[in-house]
């Protein structure tokens, strides 16, 4: 006996389950501040939310105590 599958449907429900598995790994990767395109969650993958991800090189040079004069 043929059972006949209507495959349009299949394909397009399993592709909105895959888009929305997708879009809410994403949203809740950037709601924890995390970057969701770093593989394998490395260390670099941490972002505390409301500080920038980069310094400049500014901001690591340390300020020799100015000499001083009596």
């Amino acid at each position: 006996m043929l059972i006949l599958v209507p495959w349009k449907p299949v394909v397009l429900v399993f592709g909105f389950f895959t888009a929305l598995i997708l879009f809410s790994y994403y949203g809740s990767a950037l709601i924890e501040g995390k970057n969701p395109f770093v593989p394998y969650g490395s260390v670099a993958n941490r972002v505390t939310a409301g500080h920038p991800a980069t310094h400049s090189a500014s901001e690591h040079k340390h300020k020799a105590n100015p000499a001083k004069s009596d």
